[in-house]
């Protein structure tokens, strides 16, 4: 049965209490989406500072292990005690180099290092120092290894290069050279050491590299960076000349390195031992990488109390300050290595 109101009778609506919970419900609803919203969008912006963190990484080890991989390389000659010209710390500088081109080899290792033809030290480096004669671009980052690869070019010489060392090498021997000037044919038997031939050998240039860590980048002075100088030009002037010093990624703040040696000559891992602390006699086979990537800026809210124990380190790493970081790693064999 339908009752109509009597005429005059009021329609209560909801009173001031009532308004005020819904207020307060419509609030709380708003702050949680908000809270959610916020939440939702730090994980995001730190998914993708991890993932760019990441991806530096690996475009560092991307470029040092086809280096560390190819150390070794002689061209067809597979021994380094087959070429001729060759020297190691110490050793008399060899005949066909003047004192000039002596400089430049010595160039990033000191006084007689023979630094740049010691070829019986595929791979080496200095441990938890700078360590290189050569002038780091700003200041090195303390603590960060310096890692060193020899070899030969991939590809043989099209024309060889008058102010480069190149190797010429057949199956059984080879002779580290620099082409006298205007002799820049490679099919030329003039323009070769003495008893080579083109049809029997290669002339590759000679690839000398050392990768370290900077405390700053080339954008910025307050951002770390992994750089490379490459061995160059041994006729210049200036002894700069004879390196060139590139940055290969920014962010990487730490680079350290282990190499896997090989004592009873059987190929596989033995012990381990620091970059330039292989034991004598042993032959190294792979070396493994950590580079510790930062964020190129602090994140508020952010305090990295990670603990970072990795390579010889003996107590862990714990920044405690606002920057992001991550930590990669690659075991890489050195395809030329021989016991």
């Amino acid at each position: 049965m339908i009752t109509a109101s009597r005429p005059g009778q009021r329609q209560r609506g909801g009173g001031l209490v009532e308004f005020a919970i819904a207020m307060l419900l419509g609030l709380m609803l708003i702050a949680g989406a908000l809270t959610v919203h916020h939440r939702s969008m730090t994980a995001v912006r730190t998914a993708d500072t991890v993932a760019r963190l990441q991806d530096a990484g690996r475009l560092a080890l991307d470029v040092i292990e086809p280096d560390v991989r190819m150390a070794g390389f002689w061209g067809r000659s597979a021994r380094p005690e087959l070429v001729v010209n060759r020297a190691g710390p110490g050793q008399p500088l060899p005949a066909p180099f003047t004192p000039m081109q002596g400089t430049r080899i010595d160039g990033c290792g000191g006084a007689d290092s023979r630094w740049a033809i010691d070829l019986d030290a595929p791979i080496g480096g200095t441990d938890d120092a700078y360590g290189l004669s050569c002038a780091a671009v700003g200041e090195p980052r303390p603590g960060a290894d310096t890692l060193v690869v020899r070899r030969a070019a991939e590809a043989p010489s099209e024309s060889l290069a008058v102010d480069r060392i190149h190797l010429q090498a057949s199956h059984v021997r080879g002779a580290l050279f620099v082409p006298a000037p205007g002799c820049t044919n490679p099919m030329n038997v003039a323009c070769l050491p003495d008893g080579f031939s083109p049809q029997d050998s290669q002339a590759r240039t000679l690839v000398v590299r050392a990768y370290y860590v900077a405390s700053s980048s080339t954008q910025r002075a307050d951002v770390p960076s992994l750089r490379r100088k490459s061995f160059g030009n041994v006729n210049a002037a200036g002894a700069a000349a004879a390196l060139v010093d590139e940055e290969i990624v920014a962010g990487i703040e730490d680079l350290q390195v282990r190499l896997g040696v090989d004592r009873d000559g059987d190929g596989s891992v033995d012990a381990h031992a620091e970059p330039g602390a292989a034991p004598d006699g042993a032959t190294v086979v792979t070396a493994t990488i950590w580079l510790r990537v930062r964020s190129e800026d602090r994140e508020p809210g952010h305090v990295d109390l990670a603990a970072y124990h990795y390579a010889d380190m003996v107590e862990p790493y714990v920044p405690g300050d606002a920057y992001r970081r991550v930590l990669v790693s690659r075991t890489i064999e050195l395809r030329n290595a021989r016991p």
